[in-house]
């Protein structure tokens, strides 16, 4: 048979064997991880849902709707929600030449969030690394109200909020200090709601404590 016929069918086999045999089985994995993490919540009290709304995912990238396997329970006397939360991003790439051309690919980007809900409302406030247009922008322009005074703090986060002087009580320096020592995630809190993200997907249930204590960390220093 001709090399050029075998290169033809190959692709259309190697697609075949695909859907055969390695989709029923990645179908199979996802089935047991969301077992396993609904196994967890059963045992510890907490509830456990394939998808779910909030009001809080508006604040998470690409501001979408809706958040994957949702779980929901307490610690430390505080309710937390763990959650899946995927978007998609694409990316354009131009070719120039004879044939310039642009090609588009999409990346799908996996996020597990973490809410803790607070005792009581809170005006907005958010604390986040700076990144270089940030960086940049204090260079040229100087500190915004909600700077703290700390200039390690300073140079390194960036608070937002509409009443500086709340926001500056609120994050005092112990949180300050946290936030210097990499124990305090970046944060924003509306409302009841504190809210933090790191890339990942939920796959071992019992490191869920362990997601949840930097962002409870930052509950327990907020105002002093």
């Amino acid at each position: 048979m001709d090399a050029a016929v075998i290169l033809v069918l190959a692709g259309p086999i190697l697609l075949l064997v695909t859907l055969i045999v390695f989709v029923p089985l990645t179908i199979r994995a996802e089935r047991a991880r969301r077992r396993i993490l609904r196994q967890w919540a059963t045992q510890h009290g907490w509830t456990f849902a394939d998808s779910s709304r909030a009001r809080w995912v508006s604040r998470m990238p690409d501001g979408g709707r809706y958040l994957g396997v949702t779980l929901t329970g307490q610690i430390g006397g505080r309710w937390v929600t763990v959650a899946e939360y995927t978007y998609e991003t694409e990316t354009v790439a131009a070719t120039v030449g004879p044939r310039s051309a642009s090609n588009r690919s999409r990346t799908t980007h996996h996020l597990i969030a973490t809410m803790v809900l607070l005792d009581r409302p809170f005006p907005s406030v958010s604390v986040s690394t700076r990144g270089v247009l940030s960086k940049l922008g204090r260079t040229l322009f100087g500190d915004k109200p909600t700077a703290t005074g700390n200039v390690s703090f300073d140079s390194r986060f960036r608070i937002s909020a509409a009443d500086p002087d709340f926001a500056r009580w609120l994050v005092g320096k112990p949180l300050i200090d946290a936030h210097l020592a990499a124990t305090a995630p970046d944060w924003s809190l509306v409302g009841p709601e504190l809210l933090t993200y790191r890339p990942g997907r939920l796959h071992n249930p019992s490191t869920i404590p362990e997601l949840a204590a930097p962002l409870i960390h930052v509950a327990d220093l907020l105002g002093r």
